[in-house]
């Protein structure tokens, strides 16, 4: 049986990533037995293309049928049928000389000028070629191949084929054989990709199959064991679903022990937050000089002009590769002319860590460089000019609420300058605070706070400073320290910065029921003071107003206000909702006082996701602690479990944290929960194998994708179901799901 790829008869593990998009393609295979069939299998770069045509090819080998695996060259420069060469070739060279002659002179002449095997001068010199002679002869050669048993034909980055290629492809698509064959042609998404489905469009016998991003249930799966609560969540976040990058991500480690939680931007532009290593991507595709300008674009950050990336001479070889790149999927235009960013930030932040500055690449000086490279340059530079630490100090402020782990490395780079300004420390603490690291800034604060006198200047940065200094306080559960701070601002500063009103009134919120009243009134001051036209500052003193007025027991009021604030975070946007985060947690506290628990976890999970994507860790344990709560409302300890065990383990970091015991105990009670619903049902009706079929209904799988994962046929999952609905006295898929959900509890332990 030919194969031209290594390893091809190795069983790969199952069911794996992609079960329903596999379960397509073995559908195809059977329908090639009788009649020819072609396949586009397209995605992504580290998407799992070629995993899952291995996976095919291993269960055709293992049913008998002859497979045949070609793809161009890796030195990226492909060769007119050098795919099907590499393919075929093999075959050709251990065939039957009489079985060949059954091809007839002529075609084994107009083989022999591609084929090495019979004599001819290969893919170098395949240069007029008679493109339509030679499908017609490829056409009989696979019909020889497939004989009786079926033939496999797999031709991988059919994207970087040649034109000859697609021509060859248009011609089995017009022209099927004769025989049980199934071709499959591996490709991303990209220029080649839409010459492709321009082939394929109205030909009956052609499926096209395109892998989208795993959902998180199926990405999870990949990812080692023991890895951390909030690892997981980032490397789930950045790696957005493509196993190549889970992988990737999930062999980085962090320079911090604690890990601050960087933000999506992060990965955009600036150093990656990650140790330097191998980068774990297959770029062998590229050309060398691709790597080359995809490394310096890395290094640029995006978006990233041609002109950044080339001066002079090079400009017309940079434009080849970013074209290469460009067809490669890996970068993709940005909305001005001549210019791209990468189509995964991730891609670039782990091309920094491999070819960073560090390591001698640096992007060519061009007169169009943003301030984005030029702070990045800065970050990593071994002294810093008076001029140069006011640039990253000012980077370092502009970007606090969006980067704060970034932000809190630019202004300690600035903090370090012998001659540096106290406005840079302040930065620092409030970038210590966002990015969670609590006690490091409460250690900071304490430091300067005796400096007021020494160094004196404008009263505002001290209120301002007195204001995150009492936020980190009050999270690490030090409330009388944290009222202490807030006086210490100066007063007249005091009375009109609305944030130390907000601040002060979600402290007595959390100070319990004595201070309700307190909380409400403070939360009213809140409300005047914002400045006029702020509409984040106004969502958010809403949001802290229907806490409080839930909080006192005026549901109805609070609801009204909780619904106007939810209008105005929701139309803010992720940038300019960044410095605002915490008013979901207040609009998510004021649902579940009203006893909507729906409501609450839809708050509570818009405020965690966009902290997690702005990397503000101070908010994650608060914003999962509610999302834990919610959960358990519903009926649902499986998330509930999910998200108190994040919550406690954020805690673990603050001993005195009023959040530790209540994470904990949320923790226990949705273990309980979930072990509870799992013996009832482990003790109903339902036998083994329907159980099994019951629990894949909640995630929301459909037949075929249960059949596959469970290797079943379609046929007997829906007998399974319908016993399924009539034992459990349920009328919808729905119903199901309510009855097994959260269980069982992952993770959990007796």
């Amino acid at each position: 049986m030919p194969h031209g790829h290594p390893g091809l008869r190795e069983p790969i593990a199952r069911p794996g990533p992609h079960a329903a998009e596999l379960a397509l393609l073995l559908e195809e295979l059977r329908l090639a037995r009788a009649e020819s069939r072609l396949v586009t299998l397209s995605g992504e770069p580290w998407i799992g293309k070629s995993r899952l045509a291995r996976l095919l090819s291993w269960e055709a080998e293992h049913r008998g049928w002859a497979v045949a695996w070609g793809r161009p060259p890796w030195d990226g420069a492909p060769r007119p049928f050098h795919s099907l060469v590499d393919a075929l070739d093999d075959w050709l060279a251990a065939a039957d000389p009489a079985a060949l002659r059954r091809l007839g002179e002529v075609r084994i002449r107009t083989l022999a000028r591609l084929f090495p095997a019979l004599g001819g001068a290969g893919t170098d010199g395949g240069g007029g070629v008679d493109v339509h002679a030679t499908a017609r002869a490829v056409r009989a050669l696979l019909e020889l191949m497939a004989g009786d048993d079926g033939l496999l034909l797999v031709l991988d980055d059919a994207h970087r084929a040649g034109p000859e290629m697609l021509e060859l492809a248009e011609y089995l698509m017009r022209h099927p054989p004769s025989a049980p064959v199934l071709t499959v042609l591996v490709h991303r998404r990209g220029p080649t990709a839409l010459a492709l489905s321009g082939l394929t469009a109205g030909v009956g016998a052609v499926r096209p199959v395109v892998l989208r991003p795993l959902d998180r249930a199926d990405a999870e799966p990949l990812l080692p064991p023991g890895i951390g609560p909030l690892r997981r969540e980032l490397v789930l976040r950045d790696a957005e679903g493509v196993p190549g990058l889970l992988r990737a991500l999930a062999a980085t480690e962090s320079p911090e022990p604690e890990q601050p939680a960087h933000s999506t931007r992060e990965l955009a532009c600036g150093a990656p937050p990650w140790r330097a290593g191998v980068p774990g991507l297959d770029l062998r595709t590229l050309s060398p000089l691709g790597r080359r300008t995809m490394a310096r674009a890395a290094v640029v950050g995006d978006p990233f002009s041609v002109t950044a990336l080339a001066a002079g001479p090079d400009s017309d070889e940079v434009l080849r590769a970013v074209e290469e790149l460009h067809g490669e999927g890996i970068i993709r235009p940005d909305a001005r002319a001549g210019w791209f960013r990468f189509a995964r930030p991730v891609v670039r932040a782990l091309m920094w860590q491999a070819y960073g500055p560090e390591r001698g690449v640096r992007p060519v000086p061009a007169g169009g460089d943003r301030p984005e490279t030029v702070t990045a340059l800065l970050e990593t530079s071994s002294a810093l000019t008076s001029r140069e630490a006011a640039l990253l100090e000012e980077a370092a402020r502009a970007m606090v609420f969006e980067q704060p782990a970034r932000s809190a490395r630019s202004a300690r780079r600035v903090a370090q300058w012998p001659d540096a300004p106290l406005s840079a420390r302040l930065l620092l603490c409030q970038a210590l605070v966002l990015s969670g690291r609590l006690p490091q800034a409460v250690g900071e604060y304490a430091r300067l706070w005796p400096l007021q006198e020494r160094f004196g200047g404008p009263a505002g940065p001290w209120a301002e400073a007195a204001v995150w200094r009492a936020r980190a306080l009050r999270l690490l559960g030090a409330g009388a320290q944290a009222r202490r701070a807030l006086r210490s601002g100066p007063a007249e500063e005091r009375a009109v910065l609305h944030v130390a009103h907000v601040e002060l009134a979600s402290l007595l919120l959390e100070s319990g029921r004595p201070m309700r009243g307190a909380a409400l009134a403070v939360a009213r001051r809140a409300m005047r003071s914002v400045p006029r036209g702020d509409v984040a500052a106004h969502g958010h003193a809403l949001a802290l107003l229907a806490a409080a007025r839930a909080a006192n027991g005026d549901v109805v009021l609070a609801r009204e206000v909780a619904f106007e604030a939810d209008l105005l975070l929701s139309g803010l946007g992720r940038r300019r909702s960044a410095p605002v985060l915490e008013a979901w947690r207040r609009l998510g506290e004021a649902a579940a006082a009203d006893g909507d628990a729906e409501r609450a976890l839809r708050c509570f999970h818009k405020g965690f996701d966009l902290a997690l994507h702005h990397g503000q860790r101070h908010l994650l344990g608060p914003m999962a602690l509610g999302l834990a709560r919610a959960s358990l409302d519903l009926g649902d300890p499986a998330s509930a479990y999910t998200h108190a065990h994040f919550a406690a383990a954020e805690f673990e970091q603050f001993p005195s944290s009023p959040f530790n015991d209540a994470a904990r105990e949320l923790r226990r009670n949705a273990e309980h929960a979930g072990n509870d619903n799992q013996k009832a049902l482990s003790s109903s009706i339902l036998s083994s194998r329907e159980r099994d079929v019951a629990f894949l209904i909640g995630p929301g799988f459909t037949n075929q994708q249960i059949a596959t994962r469970l290797n079943l046929s379609v046929k007997t999952v829906e007998t399974y179901m319908g016993r399924i609905f009539k034992k459990m006295g349920a009328s919808s898929r729905a119903q199901v799901a309510v009855i097994v959900s959260g269980t069982p509890v992952p993770g959990a332990t007796s």
